[in-house]
């Protein structure tokens, strides 16, 4: 990928899946496994391939100082995938761009708070029951960072499905900077 910073503005390029990824599994279940997925309304799997195909995305964020040590960091990313029309904001073929906007509340340089949209799609309104109304969805996030000295915790608390079944989905995070930042060489 490719980072450039002009002032407060950030630019960012990167390209994910470029040799395309590919995974293929299988599954084996006990008797009791199948009847316990089988009560909980889940689907029993046997096996699965899936191809993840090249994207590239494209972000762009600014910083907006709010004191003096205190700042917001607004950015939006577009995902560009090349596999044929999806379920997205703009949605061609070959191309598709999916949209992503997020907010980042950096206190002190130790606190962070995160919120952000993504994985926009039209779907069908859960109060149509003549399946006919599409409504925009839009899945949130919001998380929470701490950075002391080269050690940052990371959580994030967002949904898998749509808004009217959620899967909720918790990530924690752990990141150790091992390379001196420039206040450090400095002091020395």
């Amino acid at each position: 990928g490719l980072q450039m910073q002009q002032g407060k503005w950030r630019f960012g390029l990167v390209g994910r899946d470029i040799t395309t990824t590919f995974n293929s599994w299988s599954f084996s279940f006990t008797e009791r496994e199948k009847e316990a997925l089988y009560l909980t309304n889940n689907e029993i799997p046997v096996k699965s391939t899936e191809m993840t195909a090249p994207r590239l995305v494209l972000g762009v964020g600014r910083e907006f100082k709010l004191g003096e040590k205190s700042s917001l960091l607004a950015e939006t990313n577009l995902d560009f995938t090349f596999d044929g029309r999806r379920n997205t904001v703009v949605s061609a073929d070959p191309v598709s761009i999916d949209p992503k906007i997020g907010l980042e509340a950096n206190i002190s340089n130790i606190f962070f708070l995160r919120a952000g949209l993504n994985n926009f799609q039209k779907a069908l309104s859960d109060g149509d029951t003549l399946n006919q109304k599409k409504v925009w969805i839009y899945q949130p996030s919001a998380g929470v960072g701490f950075k002391i000295q080269n050690v940052t915790i990371d959580y994030a608390f967002t949904n898998l499905a749509n808004q009217s079944n959620p899967l909720y989905t918790h990530v924690f995070s752990l990141r150790l900077d091992m390379v001196s930042s420039d206040k450090n060489k400095k002091k020395k």
